[in-house]
């Protein structure tokens, strides 16, 4: 059968006979995520805010920062599950905040790397600065959620 503009539709009958089996009367699960206190410290304001914005719709309680100095306050009060920081900043750079925040925190707290650069030695020296995870801008939307799930 063909509608108006040409797009070809088939229909189908439904048995009314056959039962519906017990795994699809359910609504579907939906994929757990956890909520956690997220921290974005980045120099851009516009990066940070949207970021914080994408985290929160995924239920996450965000806060976000402008540069080194103010995340690391932040960071001692808010005391987030995950940091997302940005490499290249004025002042302290993300290495420099990543190695000052796993001497606070340990391991307790996953640090992502968001960074311009994807080259091995940049993976390789995020690591080495304590990062978790090194993720090149733009982030890898589904990546990030599963870093945080």
């Amino acid at each position: 059968d063909r509608d108006v503009t040409g797009v070809q539709t088939c229909a189908l009958p439904i048995s009314r006979s056959l039962p519906v089996p017990a795994e699809r009367r359910t609504e579907p699960r939906q994929a757990t995520l956890r909520r956690e206190r997220v921290l974005v410290i980045d120099d851009s304001v516009d990066a940070a805010d949207t970021l914080a914005m994408l985290l929160e719709s995924w239920g996450h309680t965000v806060r976000s920062a402008q540069g080194a100095a103010a995340g690391l306050s932040l960071e001692w009060e808010f005391e987030p599950h995950a940091v997302i920081l940005d490499i290249e900043m004025p002042g302290k750079n993300g290495y420099e905040v990543a190695a000052e925040l796993r001497v606070r925190r340990r391991r307790e707290v996953l640090l992502v790397a968001l960074s311009g650069h994807a080259r091995e030695e940049d993976r390789a020296r995020s690591l080495a600065a304590g990062f978790d995870h090194h993720l090149t801008k733009p982030a890898n939307v589904e990546l990030l959620r599963r870093l945080l799930a």
